[in-house]
């Protein structure tokens, strides 16, 4: 291909794992590339428990959202804001159910799908199971295996991060960029999000901007700059998933329910 793909991390994971995928992944990729665009927010409440406290996350759309999103973010906003006002995330799973499926397998089949084969990285393909029961599976195209093979190229340098952020956080900037909105794939640098971020503001401590001049990363609500496909690195806020918040978020979402392998579908 001759020019980047600004590919989402749920179309990034599903185009790596074609013609399986994990629905459930994709779809919490999906909101965690939101948080980090500062498009959705993820506060945690303290509530005392029997044994512990316990950190009950919530999620929430932020103000001052654009009226025409681009197709996959439209359709987890509008997950969230159904699940509004407390935003748990027991309701946001709920309400994805309602929208995607038991198996929330209708995220990759509905929206993440499309977008792949629009942008020419996927194509559907006729077959027949045992030569009796039409079958129609998606797979990777040229382009989409070219693709393919820079993101994980890009994630296998991404895993150097932690050893980077303290003796250069520039170069570590360089491969964060590289692997686009793919960086969210790679568990390894879940621990050092709040030290990703501070590399990413840089030396001056300085937010993020976009292009007019809104700054995301210390509130401000300019989303007239921001990448919604990829992400956007003046406006991604990885400090937002903070230890505890990402921990409360990720277990939120696998204990709620809602189906543990959206590839069950085969990609079918």
């Amino acid at each position: 291909m001759t020019e980047a793909v600004e590919l989402s991390a749920p179309e990034a994971l599903v185009l790596l794992s074609l013609p399986r995928y994990d629905g459930r992944q994709a779809l919490k990729l999906g909101f965690m590339g939101l948080v980090a665009q500062g498009v959705l927010r993820l506060d945690t409440e303290d509530r005392p428990g029997l044994l512990r406290t316990r950190r009950i996350p919530h999620l929430t759309v932020a103000p001052g959202l654009p009226a025409n999103l681009p197709p996959i973010a439209a359709s987890l906003v509008g997950v969230v804001r159904a699940a509004a006002p407390g935003g748990l995330m027991k309701d946001v799973v709920k309400q994805s159910m309602r929208e995607y499926g038991k198996q929330l397998a209708g995220f990759v089949q509905n929206h993440v799908r499309p977008m792949l084969v629009g942008r020419g990285l996927a194509e559907i393909r006729q077959s027949r199971l045992l030569g009796i029961i039409p079958l129609a599976r998606y797979f990777r195209t040229p382009a989409g295996e070219a693709e393919k093979i820079r993101i994980e190229g890009a994630v296998r340098n991404a895993k150097t991060i932690p050893q980077l952020l303290k003796n250069d956080p520039a170069q570590a900037a360089v491969l964060v960029a590289a692997a686009g909105a793919a960086i969210l794939l790679v568990e390894e640098l879940r621990p050092h999000y709040d030290a990703l971020s501070r590399a990413l503001r840089g030396s001056d401590g300085g937010g993020f901007y976009s292009a007019d001049g809104g700054g995301f990363g210390d509130g401000g609500s300019g989303f007239a700059g921001l990448d919604f496909g990829g992400l956007d690195f003046g406006g991604v806020d990885f400090s937002s998933f903070d230890s505890g918040a990402f921990a409360s978020f990720d277990a939120g979402f696998s204990d709620a329910g809602g189906g543990g392998d959206g590839g069950g579908s085969a990609g079918c």
